[in-house]
């Protein structure tokens, strides 16, 4: 991105700004960026997550840039973690107790603050496995064929899958579940910022496992959640009993990717999808990004970070 024609900094100024200034602070971005942006990049949806962002940060673009910088944190220490479960061979902690005692209440890691939210928020532009997985779910998730109906989201982390949903299906409902104050705060901005109306979602401060409801759900949204828990099975399976008989669900999980919250450890895709059948569910379509371009050809490897996204029905 080091050299643009003037009509792409005239139709997309935002992401320009952004991508110049990632390019400019960290190496990581100066050596990813030019390969992200190839014919079949998304730049509209690019730009409009950006000025999301800005409207976001009061149009105030030292505030905003202050915000980018939660990506660049969150990249650097991706990879730092990375190295350390290349040579460990396992993510830092195995319990969701390790992870609160050691990452949530340690003010040095931010794992539950406002720039953290804003690097994953983001990583939906800028890294590449989730710009791809984001336009999957875009492409072939949110077109419903059904005026109305209830949609779940869980974790809803930032909230912006859910956000994307509803813009897409105005008469829908929308569910947002997530244990962070920050998050539900953060969804709430993004909601706003996107004029879906407040009658039209509602987002709850919980536990999953807790939650109970007698609703079921004609969709469900669950983004890199499973590699968050000590039983990611016992998690499918509740989706699949909160899904109506004929819904769908939407997931993704980060396979062999260090995060300081990371708690099961997948080794391979495939893992994933065996997970995935046990809980009775049925995959309808999958993509399988590895993170590293040196795998890309690759992705089923073990041992590898590999990001799997897939939709998913119940198995009849």
């Amino acid at each position: 991105m080091t050299e643009k024609p003037p009509e792409m900094e005239a139709k997309f100024p935002v992401f320009c700004q952004t991508a110049n200034y990632l390019q400019s602070k960290a190496n990581f971005f100066k050596n990813s960026l030019p390969k992200l942006f190839s014919s079949d990049y998304d730049f509209e949806l690019a730009e409009r997550i950006c000025k999301t962002a800005l409207k976001i940060s009061s149009n105030d673009m030292n505030k905003y840039f202050k915000n980018v910088d939660g990506l660049i944190d969150l990249s650097m220490e991706f990879l730092m973690l990375q190295v350390k479960l290349e040579k460990t061979g396992k993510y830092l902690y195995s319990s969701f107790k390790e992870v609160e005692e050691q990452a949530y209440s340690n003010n040095e890691n931010h794992q539950e603050g406002p720039n953290y939210m804003w690097g994953l928020y983001f990583s939906e532009v800028f890294w590449k496995v989730h710009h791809y997985f984001t336009n999957f779910f875009l492409r072939d998730f949110t077109n419903t064929n059904q005026i109305a109906g209830i949609v779940l989201e869980i974790p809803s982390g930032t909230g912006f899958f859910l956000c994307e949903f509803l813009r897409k299906n105005p008469a829908w409902y929308g569910i947002g579940i997530d244990l962070s104050d920050t998050a539900i705060e953060f969804s709430t901005k993004i909601f706003k910022a996107n004029n879906i109306s407040e009658k039209s979602y509602n987002m709850i401060k919980k536990d999953f496992l807790d939650y109970e409801t007698i609703e079921k759900f004609d969709r469900i949204i669950c983004g890199e959640f499973l590699e968050h828990v000590e039983d990611p099975i016992k998690i499918l399976k509740k989706l699949r009993l909160l899904l109506k008989e004929e819904g769908k669900i939407f997931l993704t999980a980060a396979v062999w990717a260090a995060n300081i919250d990371h708690i099961y450890l997948y080794k391979s895709a495939q893992e994933v999808r065996n997970h995935i059948h046990v809980a009775g569910l049925n995959i309808e379509k999958e993509l399988v990004q590895s993170v590293f371009e040196k795998d890309v050809d690759n992705p089923e490897k073990e041992k590898i970070p590999v990001n799997y996204s897939a939709i998913l029905s119940k198995t009849k």
